[in-house]
């Protein structure tokens, strides 16, 4: 009878750890659910210009309308073809901003990628520059997902660089840049999954040269080795979430979501379908 009374608590405690396990992982599913529709309809609110019902223009009445990004080219891109295409235009980004976040946008886009920090910590140049007056988007929260490598194409083509895709045998390299305004700032895009390594990153640094671009970009979802940021490599660029975040937080909350919502939506203007 012991026996049998052991068997059954046994049994019940079991199912009840069996039960908690489902209503544990029920919940996080639940709440990443509503984090994304949060996120949509946040990113929703500024596309259509509901967040900024109060924000004016100097001279002009309340923001009420964002002009739709550029449509994508219809003829396809050759692997011989000039660069033509920029997904992002910075124009755009910048509708209906106010004069001072427009500016301090366009400054901070145009940065030369030089300054941007590379594994390790942030520059100098970085620190010294003012932060935008309303709230930053942070992409380390766990509320917003978008993918790694279509926020940096985004963000680069924001930053003035038209892309072309990358002939097949430079795989894994997806896409050039070129910048529209000076040529010599070129870089090669790779989007690594896990970390990048110095060995690997020396590899496909041959085939940017190769290819006759001066740099490497690869955005790297957990980051790159120190060696990475060694003298031999100077010519590689890279971007992880942190990184990224980093830069992100240096423009405005409006500009900063419709460049995550285009990255979200149009991985295929942007050259990674």
């Amino acid at each position: 009878m012991l026996f049998l009374l052991l068997i059954v608590l046994l049994a019940t405690l079991v199912a009840a750890l069996l039960w908690r396990h489902n209503e544990t992982r029920s919940r996080i599913e639940r709440d990443r659910e509503e984090r994304r529709a949060r996120t949509d309809q946040m990113l929703a609110r500024v596309l259509l210009g509901e967040d900024r019902a109060e924000r004016h223009t100097i001279g002009g009445g309340p923001v009420t309308e964002i002009l739709p990004p550029p449509a994508a080219p219809t003829a396809p891109t050759t692997r011989t073809a000039p660069v033509t295409q920029q997904p992002v235009d910075v124009d755009f980004l910048l509708e209906g901003e106010p004069t001072s976040i427009a500016e301090q946008a366009r400054h901070q886009l145009g940065r030369p990628t030089t300054l941007i920090s590379g594994p390790g910590g942030e520059s100098t140049a970085a620190r010294a520059e003012s932060r935008p007056a309303s709230p930053p988007l942070s992409l380390l929260e766990g509320k917003i997902e978008v993918p790694l490598d279509a926020l940096v194409v985004a963000w680069f083509s924001a930053r003035g660089y038209v892309m072309r895709r990358a002939p097949e045998s430079a795989q894994p390299i997806r896409l050039l840049m070129t910048h529209r305004d000076d040529r010599a700032r070129s870089y090669a895009f790779f989007f690594d999954r896990g970390r990048l390594h110095a060995q690997r990153a020396a590899e496909l640094l041959e085939k940017v040269h190769a290819l006759g671009m001066a740099r490497l970009l690869v955005a790297a979802e957990h980051g790159a080795d120190a060696s990475v940021n060694s003298t031999r490599l100077h010519d590689v660029v890279v971007l992880d979430w942190v990184s990224l975040d980093r830069e992100m937080k240096k423009l405005d909350f409006s500009i900063a979501a419709k460049l995550i919502a285009i990255a979200r939506t149009r991985r295929g203007v942007l050259g990674l379908a």
